[in-house]
C-alpha cells in the first residue's frame, strides 16, 4: 500500500553545509578602563570562509518546520557581526592579534570555565588597497539547476558588482552548464559597461553542470589577465554548487583554488538558491585565498556589494597559523569560528588553527574557544598566542603574539556578542539534531524555548534578527511537540518519517505491527513484519494537501490528522482506517 502528494514537499531543505566547532583558545587580559568601547587600532581584517548564515535563515523564515543542522554554520554566523576586540598596542604590521578571556557562561558547554578570544588587526592601508585597478572574472553556472529564481539571482549579483566597478576596472564572464563558454572577453568597464549589462541580462539556464570545466576555463583566462596586466586579478563564481557532470569532488575544486591562489588569483563564492551545496563551498571557501557569501534574493545583492564589494576582492594575509599554548594545567576545549577540518591538538596540548587567507571586511574577525583552567592557578595567564603569516601584497613572512590572561574585569563587547552567538549555534545545533535525529520534538522545543528566554534577556546591535529567527523556529518546534496547534501549512511535512501501524480497518497488505516509512520524495513503503508475508514489502506514492493524503494509482483518499506522535488516515468512503505510532522521524 502506498500513498502520493498533491503538491511534491521537501521538508528538509537540502542541508548545504554546517559544522564548526572545533578546539580552540585564549583570551583575556584587562581591557581598556572602558572595556565596551573598541579601539581599533589598525585595519579591519577577517579570515576567509563562509560569511553568513543567509540560506539558513531563508530556510527558516520561510518554511513550516525545523531546519537540519548542517545548514548552519558558526563561522558564518559570526561573521555577519563586528567582533572586533581592543588592541592592546598600534597594530604596526600586516597581521596582528589581540586575546581576551570572560568566564564562560554558555548552557551547552557547562563543563568549560572560560570563554576566550583572538581579534584580529592589520596595519594595512584598507584604501589604497580598495583603490587598486581590479580584473574580475565573473564564472557563472547557467545549468539546469539554476532556472528561476537562482539565476535571477545570480544575475543580480553580477549586475550589482558591475555597478560597484570603476572605469578603469575590467570584468569578462564565463559560462558554463553542459560546456563552458566565454561570454564576454576581459574588457575595460568604462567604454563597455552597457555591451557588459545586456550581456549579463541574456543569460539563461539550461543543461548539466560541469562546474569543473567552467572553473577551469575561468582561471585560465584569469591566468592570461594577470599575465598581461599584473593587476589585482580574482575569480568570482556563482553558483549553487551542485556539479553533476566532470568532476564532481571537492578535492579537484579545492586543488584549482590553491592553485589559482598561488598564483595570484584568489576566489569568491557567491551561493545562490536554497539548496545551495554549502559542504561542498565549505571546503572551497576555507582554502587560501577563498571566502563565500551567500544571496537569498535579489535584495541581499545591493545591501552586500555596497558594503563589501571592495573587502571581498582585497586578501590581506595568507597562510595564517595561529597556536595557542595552554599554561600547565590548562586545556583548550573547543574552537569556535573556523571548520574542524583546519585545527589540529598537539600531544602537548597546543592548538593550531591554519587559515588560508585574511581580508578586508567592515567587520572585524577573530576565533573564539573554550578553556578549562587548573585549580588553583591564581594569576597565572590562560595561555599564550603565536601567529606567522604571508603578506599578501609583498609576500614577506611576519609573526606576532600575545598573552591571554584571565579576566580582570568586564569584558570587551565584542567578547559578549561572540559568546551569545556561539551559545545560539550549540543550541540549535543540538535541537535540530534531537528533532531530525532521534524524534525528540520536547527536547528541540525545550532548547529553543530556552535560548529565546536568553535572547530576551540581551542587547547588542543586531540582537533583533537573531530574536526573529529564534522565534521562528521556536512556533515550528512548539506545534511539532505539542504544546500547540499544528498550522494546517505544516501538516503536510509533519507525515513524513517511519510509523508502526496500531490500527487498521478495511485494508489489504497491511496490519497492525508493520511499518509505514512516508518520505520527502512522495513515497510510501509498508513493510509487512507480521503473518505469512512477513519480510515483504509494497511501495507506492503518494500526494498530500493540508487535508488529504490519496495514494496514487488507487480510490484510496484520506482524511488525516497528524500529531509529533499519531497520524489518523480515514477514508472518504467511511469504511477505511489506518492509525499510526511515530516510530522514527
Amino acid at each position: 500500500m502506498k500513498l502520493a502528494l498533491t503538491r511534491r514537499i521537501s521538508v528538509s531543505a537540502a542541508a548545504i553545509c554546517a559544522v564548526l566547532g572545533a578546539d580552540f583558545a585564549l583570551m583575556a587580559q584587562t581591557p581598556p578602563e572602558d572595556e565596551n568601547v573598541v579601539i581599533v587600532t589598525g585595519t579591519r581584517i577577517t579570515q576567509g570562509g563562509i560569511q553568513d548564515i543567509k540560506q539558513f535563515r531563508s530556510i527558516s523564515m520561510d518554511t513550516d518546520f525545523l531546519p537540519r543542522a548542517e545548514s548552519l554554520t558558526i563561522e558564518g554566523l559570526l561573521g555577519e557581526y563586528d567582533l572586533s576586540l581592543p588592541g592592546k598596542a598600534e597594530c604596526t604590521q600586516t597581521f596582528c592579534i589581540s586575546g581576551y578571556s570572560a568566564k564562560s557562561d554558555i548552557p551547552a558547554r557547562p563543563q568549560d570555565e572560560y570563554f576566550v578570544g583572538l581579534g584580529f588587526e592589520s596595519n594595512a592601508d584598507a584604501e589604497a588597497l580598495q583603490a587598486e585597478p581590479l580584473s574580475l572574472i565573473a564564472v557563472v553556472d547557467r545549468s539546469g539547476s539554476m532556472t528561476g529564481a537562482k539565476i535571477a539571482n545570480a544575475k543580480e549579483g553580477l549586475l550589482q558588482s558591475l555597478s560597484k566597478m570603476r572605469d578603469g576596472d575590467r570584468l569578462g564572464i564565463v559560462m558554463f552548464g553542459d560546456d563552458t563558454a566565454i561570454l564576454m572577453p576581459v574588457m575595460d568597464v568604462g567604454a563597455n559597461r552597457e555591451q557588459l549589462i545586456d550581456a549579463i541580462k541574456s543569460i539563461e539556464a539550461g543543461g548539466s553542470t560541469n562546474m569543473e570545466r567552467g572553473l577551469q576555463q575561468g582561471f585560465d583566462v584569469a591566468f592570461a589577465e594577470k599575465e598581461r596586466t599584473n593587476r589585482k586579478t580574482r575569480i568570482m563564481l556563482l553558483t549553487d554548487e551542485k556539479p553533476n557532470v566532470g568532476s564532481t569532488e571537492p578535492e579537484g575544486f579545492m586543488t584549482q583554488a590553491i592553485a589559482g591562489s598561488k598564483r595570484g588569483v584568489g576566489m569568491t563564492t557567491i551561493g545562490v538558491g536554497r539548496d545551495f551545496d554549502n559542504a561542498l563551498a565549505m571546503q572551497l571557501s576555507s582554502v587560501r585565498g577563498g571566502n563565500l557569501f551567500y544571496l537569498a534574493n535579489n535584495a541581499d545583492a545591493s545591501a552586500l556589494f555596497d558594503r563589501e564589494f571592495f573587502n571581498m576582492v582585497s586578501e590581506v594575509a595568507h597562510d595564517v597559523t595561529i597556536t595557542m599554548t595552554p599554561s600547565a594545567g590548562n586545556k583548550i576545549n573547543a574552537v569556535f569560528g573556523v571548520p574542524n577540518e583546519i585545527v589540529t591538538t598537539d600531544a602537548d596540548g597546543s592548538v593550531t588553527v591554519k587559515i588560508g587567507s585574511a581580508f578586508l571586511s567592515t567587520n572585524g574577525g577573530g576565533i573564539f574557544a573554550s578553556v578549562d583552567a587548573a585549580e588553583g592557578q591564581g594569576a597565572s595567564p590562560l595561555m599564550s598566542v603565536a601567529v606567522s603569516y604571508v603578506d599578501a601584497q609583498t609576500g614577506a613572512a611576519g609573526s606576532n603574539s600575545d598573552v591571554v590572561g584571565l579576566p580582570a574585569s568586564a569584558p570587551p563587547q565584542g567578547l559578549k556578542v561572540a559568546q551569545t552567538l556561539v551559545d545560539e549555534y550549540l543550541t540549535l545545533t543540538e535541537a535540530l539534531n534531537a528533532y531530525h535525529a532521534n524524534n525528540d520534538t520536547q527536547k528541540a522545543y525545550s532548547l529553543i524555548d530556552g535560548l529565546a528566554g536568553r535572547l530576551a534577556q540581551t542587547e547588542f546591535a543586531g540582537i533583533a534578527k537573531e530574536r526573529e529567527l529564534v522565534s521562528g523556529l521556536q512556533r515550528n518546534a512548539a506545534a511539532l511537540a505539542g504544546v500547540g496547534d499544528l498550522p494546517d501549512n505544516m501538516r503536510p511535512a509533519a507525515v513524513l518519517g517511519k510509523w508502526e501501524v496500531t490500527k487498521q480497518r478495511g485494508l489489504r497488505e497491511i496490519e497492525r505491527g508493520d511499518l509505514v516509512e512516508i518520505t520527502q520524495g512522495g513515497e510510501f513503503n509498508t513493510y509487512r513484519r507480521t503473518g505469512r508475508e512477513a519480510g515483504q514489502e509494497v511501495n507506492q506514492y503518494f500526494q498530500i494537501n493540508e487535508n488529504q493524503l490519496y495514494i496514487e494509482y488507487t480510490d484510496l483518499v484520506f482524511n488525516y490528522s497528524v500529531s509529533s506522535d499519531t497520524l489518523k488516515l480515514r477514508g472518504k468512503d467511511g469504511r477505511t482506517r489506518l492509525f499510526l505510532k511515530r516510530a522514527e522521524s
